[in-house]
């Protein structure tokens, strides 16, 4: 992932579906551009609408009614956001807010779903669903189970990764310590010292309200300590 390349390819949606398809959808919707930190989807809001998600990064987050959030899932270019309200009807089931300024297309549920069936894409479309389904049971466990520090090192990884092809620089997250303790559910004193001791091991440089990461391999190892060759998860 350290190679410039690797931020070339489409992702989401948009990487199982044709160039053809989804520009269609593109041209489809109504162009939209969010500010950093502009929520997009309120949760409990209705429905009725989908977004496609053309540049900049998104958190999804779900909120306790005392203002607590937890972070769901990280989005970015070629993801569909909303699309769980339109096949269920249901109010808005979590937050999704911008991390980067944002630019997006917003196509009605009843637009959307016309354009998936006249392209043939029900069965790419459930892939990405059920991708995303595996995800939560993947941040679930890790919430139970792993460190502050390979789950922020993984934080981290998930967003760089969505970044996207046309990101100026998906290294650079705009994010404060206060906002990354906040998005794995933890007091800022809990990540304060992961990420000094990362910045003094030259692994991340911090500036106020935002992190860039200079190592990424590093960080790569750290968020996959299953696979690591020493210490106790080695042989």
């Amino acid at each position: 992932m350290s190679a410039d390349n690797e931020f070339r390819r489409p992702t989401g949606f948009r990487s199982l579906i044709s160039s053809r398809a989804w520009a269609e959808l593109v041209q489809q919707g109504v162009r939209i551009q969010y500010r950093a930190r502009e929520n997009l989807i309120a949760q409990g809001a209705p429905g009725g609408w989908v977004l496609l998600c053309l540049s900049g990064r998104l958190k999804v987050v779900y909120s306790r009614a005392d203002g607590r959030e937890v972070l769901l899932a990280i989005r970015g270019p070629g993801d569909v956001i909303g699309e769980f309200s339109g096949r269920d009807g249901q109010p808005r089931s979590a937050t999704v807010r911008a991390i980067d300024p944002v630019i997006a297309y917003k196509l009605p549920d009843q637009r959307f779903n016309t354009l998936v069936q006249r392209f043939q894409l029900g069965t790419q479309l459930n892939s990405y669903l059920l991708g995303k389904m595996r995800e939560s049971a993947t941040y679930a466990w890790q919430l139970a189970h792993r460190t502050t520090a390979v789950r922020l090192a993984d934080l981290l990884i998930t967003l760089i990764d969505a970044a996207g092809p046309d990101h100026p620089c998906p290294a650079t997250i705009a994010l404060s310590q206060e906002e990354l303790a906040t998005a794995l559910g933890l007091a800022r004193s809990a990540v304060t010292p992961v990420l000094a001791e990362w910045k003094a091991a030259g692994l991340i440089r911090v500036s106020r309200g935002k992190l860039h990461v200079v190592d990424v391999a590093t960080l790569e190892r750290i968020s996959r300590p299953d696979v690591s060759t020493s210490g106790q998860n080695g042989p």
